[in-house]
């Protein structure tokens, strides 16, 4: 059994390839690891390198579309291997489906379409007349997975596999580190009470709303300050006092920093993106074995039922900065942790995957 796995280099503000991110590396490398023969293609849409090496058993090549080395990767697939795959997984958005999928039927391979978002609520998205992309994907594929069970429960098939494949944790990166050397490390004050958030900063994902309910708390009088890290949105100002930013920080950087904090917060806001998303971060903030404080919302209380069940009373309205700053006062003065998911390591994920899709039977 052979696996081809077409995947977007950059996605979700990081680098799958260098920074060794996310599904689209983990789980071909766990599979190449577990003795499965599995290849790499990433689809790079912002730069003009060209990339091919190798992870221990994982054979890697990253085709820029800025230049002919995606056709001419295409090229070598359809006519030119002679190991070719039995199965063919695309992640990333419906482009890279629609290619995997053509690649599969050309090599009478089986196509397995990873859903890790709601593709069609992308910005990039377009449906053409009479023909929808993520429904034809839906459709045609053998398998699917679904990142997220709202994912799941709304987009599955009468045919075929689907299987539920949450965003799992680099175990040996996310794991409980000192306070006191993280801060260190980030030369960040020992006596300071941080409340932290770390992906994209935007409206969405209610950072706003973060930031009102930390000044809300520092007006009333408490010593408390926001440690924020990620992306930027232009319209999220956050020169603001109380508000600590350290930029957008690298993957190798982010358990440090999490650590850094007293508590870890989930502000979401209700949006059909999000709602039927599933965020790697909320595994990682109870790896290092920080209290959290979120809002209720399908991305936590779907995706991680036991633990919004112990977070009980101590989930907010989203949207409401107020209530937000209830439940951080709260977590503040009487911690509270959550229990680690089981099976939520990489290598776990993959094996589960693995066999599913059957993929260690010739």
């Amino acid at each position: 059994m052979s696996v081809l796995f077409i995947g977007k280099r950059f996605y979700t503000n990081r680098d799958a390839l260098r920074e060794q991110y996310g599904r689209i590396h983990q789980l071909p490398k766990h599979w190449a690891e577990a003795g499965i023969q599995t290849r790499l293609w990433l689809v790079d849409y912002h730069s003009r390198e060209r990339v091919g090496r190798s992870h221990g058993l994982l054979e890697i090549e990253s085709t820029p579309v800025k230049t002919l080395a995606v056709a001419g990767r295409l090229f070598r697939e359809w006519f030119h291997r002679e190991d070719k795959p039995d199965v063919v997984v695309a992640s990333g958005d419906c482009y890279i489906g629609i290619l995997g999928y053509r690649v599969a039927r050309h090599l009478r391979a089986r196509f397995v379409f990873d859903v890790y978002d709601k593709y069609d609520e992308f910005g990039g998205y377009r449906a053409l007349p009479g023909f929808d992309p993520f429904s034809f994907l839906l459709r045609k594929a053998d398998a699917r997975l679904f990142a997220s069970h709202a994912l799941m429960q709304r987009l599955q098939s009468r045919s075929g596999v689907d299987l539920p494949v949450l965003n799992g944790i680099d175990v040996a990166r996310f794991k409980p580190i000192d306070k006191r050397e993280a801060r260190r490390a980030l030369r960040l004050p020992a006596g300071a009470t941080l409340v932290g958030y770390f992906g994209s900063l935007d409206l969405e994902r209610g950072v706003t709303d973060l930031m009102a309910a930390v000044r809300q708390l520092r007006e009333s009088g408490l010593e408390i300050e926001l440690l924020l890290g990620g992306r930027l949105a232009n319209d999220v100002d956050v020169a603001q006092p109380g508000v600590r930013y350290v930029g957008n920080l690298g993957f190798e950087n982010v358990p440090t920093a999490l650590a850094c904090c007293d508590l870890l917060a989930l502000p979401y806001r209700n949006s059909p993106y999000l709602d039927m998303a599933s965020s790697c971060k909320i595994a990682e903030y109870i790896a290092v074995r920080r209290p959290i404080v979120a809002t209720r919302t399908p991305n936590l209380v779907e995706n991680f039922p036991l633990q919004a069940a112990q977070l009980e009373g101590l989930l907010a309205t989203p949207g409401d900065a107020v209530d937000l700053a209830r439940v951080i006062r709260r977590q503040l003065a009487s911690p509270m942790l959550v229990d680690m998911p089981l099976g939520m390591d990489w290598a776990s994920i993959a094996q589960s995957v693995a066999d599913g899709l059957s993929l260690r039977h010739a």
